[in-house]
């Protein structure tokens, strides 16, 4: 094993207690040797959990949520038989590691991706999710009440396992979305009260949290949350979903709202220092974002009439 990535490092960063040094130290160690680092880090991730639940129980309130901020990857939770394994072993103990379990499972995890990347995580039900650019995904360790809740700030594609018994919820700031198995996007930014679910396949059930109006989706549509309401419609431009494969797609997009996208994805601040802002000429336009801001500006002048400069000290870019 690395001598940087030790397992007393692993115990912390599982508790939250890893500075972004250390949290960008294990990224880049997991990132060198994917398959065999993740079964390291798995390992110490079982060591993690059968010390909690071996822990003395002082009658406290459990420790704060774990917190994780992966750059690369998803750790895959795998609780459920670690937990079963203790209680057998145990044996005249299990009501009181049951309790300790279920305190273990109410521990929420939260994972962000950074910008200009998205991360791909693996639930302990099954199901995986793709979360966008900084957008974060808190979920618990394990699924044991009626229904698979997470909560969603940001953008996040999912493919959730089918359990008929146990629904799966997208709680956002606006609207929960609850399925039982299927495939879908969800965008929920509430800085700037934006709300969409487009369903590719299954059903879903978007609920609004605040008027309790409720509609039922069938594949290939799209629900919008507009002046409060929610909005019925065909899915007509699967481009605005190609996030996934590393593509931003700018399609009708007014320029304040390509210089949104372009924050969100490479990290930049970017101001407009001309009294209006440029007018694009152009239907649609699909840049890889990994070819980087500048790329994606230069594509944008030729349907457009401005120039930028890129301040690196501030990480700012001017557009004039």
């Amino acid at each position: 094993m690395n001598s940087e990535v030790t397992d007393a490092l692993l115990f912390r960063f599982f508790a939250g207690q890893t500075t972004n040094e250390e949290t960008d130290r294990i990224s880049a160690w997991l990132s060198a040797d994917p398959e065999a680092n993740q079964q390291w880090l798995n390992r110490a991730h079982d060591l993690y959990v059968l010390s909690i639940m071996s822990e003395p129980d002082t009658g406290s309130e459990s420790r704060p949520g774990l917190k994780m901020r992966l750059l690369r990857g998803g750790v895959l939770r795998r609780i459920a038989g670690i937990a079963a394994a203790v209680l057998v072993a145990l044996g005249g103990s299990y009501l009181f590691h049951v309790q300790r379990t279920e305190r273990l499972c109410e521990r929420l995890t939260t994972i962000e991706a950074p910008a200009g990347q998205h991360i791909r995580i693996a639930l302990n039900d099954g199901t995986t999710v793709e979360l966008n650019a900084r957008s974060r995904l808190t979920y618990p360790a394990l699924f044991t009440r009626r229904e698979r809740r997470v909560q969603l700030e940001g953008e996040a594609r999912f493919d959730v396992h089918h359990d008929a018994r146990q629904p799966f919820v997208v709680e956002t700031f606006a609207c929960d979305v609850e399925v039982r198995g299927t495939k879908f996007n969800v965008l929920a930014d509430e800085t700037s009260h934006r709300f969409s679910t487009a369903l590719f396949e299954g059903c879903v059930a978007v609920r609004s949290r605040t008027t309790g109006e409720q509609l039922l989706m069938d594949p290939n549509t799209v629900v919008d949350l507009r002046d409060g309401h929610l909005h019925l419609g065909p899915l007509t431009d699967a481009d605005d979903y190609l996030w996934t494969e590393g593509i931003v797609s700018f399609g009708g997009d007014t320029f304040r709202e390509i210089v949104a996208k372009l924050e969100k994805y490479y990290g930049v601040r970017i101001v407009i220092e001309r009294a209006t802002p440029p007018e694009i000429r152009y239907q649609r336009l699909k840049v890889r974002i990994s070819e980087g801001v500048d790329h994606a500006l230069r594509v944008l002048q030729r349907a457009s009439d401005f120039t930028y400069e890129y301040d690196d000290g501030s990480n700012r870019i001017l557009i004039r």
